[in-house]
């Protein structure tokens, strides 16, 4: 999918082979108010602050019947009904060196938002910190993006599913991560008292935490980085997951392993493992160590040697 960019000007797009022009329609809704959004389907969305609630959108005429914006209980719903667009509207647009149809929203919001949930190959772009400061969250699924946000919150939960991915740079108490099938997430994170990471899948995930109280939770053959710094830290690595903490300074960590697993971890006061089939543990400092139990596993000093992560 190409960028999809929006635009303050009507565009006329010539439709290769139909001798026609599908000419992008721009569009005022004025809503009412809402705490949250929610967008599925091809939509680029922008979120600005305002003097009132209100979405201008860009969208193909030929769409424009299959398109909603309004709002729902406390919600924004945008979305696109693709199953409803007739064969002949799609083929207009298939055509070899035909343009994408434009789908995209500037939406103005004078209050705090608590949520986003982003489906269907939506994308939030351009966003400025406009999230309720007590707690936010985000949802994002089959291949849903979010550009680079930057949020400060006292709760930030995030939960992304089938290839979806996304950037962000939060200051938080509370910070909450889960990760699913094939998802890949960068999260600089700022001055958080709890982090919890929960990884499944094939999802990649690279995080920054200054942190009290680091938790990371996988399965699977997912994979993550972590760095910085904590008070405490705990591991729970299962599957043929792999994560690479030798970055994050902590004093005291617990290690729980299992599979084929591999951990590198950087504790420097105490370590407490329970390892188990075949898992792989690295540690490169000179901590405190109490076994629980190691049983077809292995446990190295050094460091396993850090893999580059494109996301």
């Amino acid at each position: 999918m190409k960028k999809l960019i929006v635009s303050l000007l009507c565009i006329s797009l010539l439709v290769s082979g139909t001798g026609a022009a599908a000419a992008t329609r721009q569009y005022s809704r004025h809503l009412s108010p809402f705490k949250s959004i929610e967008v599925s389907g091809q939509f680029t969305v922008s979120l600005v602050r305002g003097s009132d609630y209100r979405a201008l959108l860009s969208v193909e005429e030929a769409y424009i019947d299959y398109v909603t914006c309004e709002v729902q209980g406390s919600s924004l719903v945008i979305s696109l009904a693709e199953r409803k667009v007739p064969s002949e509207v799609k083929r207009q647009f298939r055509g070899k060196g035909t343009p994408d149809p434009v789908f995209s929203a500037v939406v103005y919001v004078p209050d705090l938002l608590q949520g986003v949930t982003l489906s269907e190959k939506a994308v939030l772009q351009d966003t400025e910190d406009l999230f309720d400061k007590s707690r936010v969250s985000f949802e994002l699924s089959d291949n849903a993006v979010v550009k680079p946000l930057k949020i400060s919150s006292l709760s930030f939960n995030l939960t992304a599913r089938n290839k979806s991915s996304a950037e962000f740079d939060v200051t938080c108490k509370e910070c909450s991560v889960e990760a699913f099938n094939s998802a890949q997430l960068k999260i600089v994170e700022q001055q958080s008292e709890e982090s919890e990471y929960s990884l499944q899948g094939t999802s990649k995930v690279v995080s920054y935490c200054t942190t009290e109280k680091l938790s990371v939770s996988t399965k699977s053959n997912c994979y993550m980085v972590v760095s910085g710094s904590g008070n405490k830290a705990e591991f729970n690595i299962n599957g043929t997951s792999e994560v690479d903490a030798a970055s994050f300074e902590v004093p005291d960590a617990e290690v729980k392993m299992s599979s084929v697993s591999k951990l590198t971890e950087a504790a420097y006061k105490t370590l407490k493992v329970n390892l188990n089939g075949g898992s792989t543990l690295y540690f490169i400092n000179d901590p405190s160590v109490t076994i629980e139990n190691i049983r077809s596993a292995t446990m190295t000093p050094g460091y396993s040697g850090r893999k580059s992560v494109s996301l």
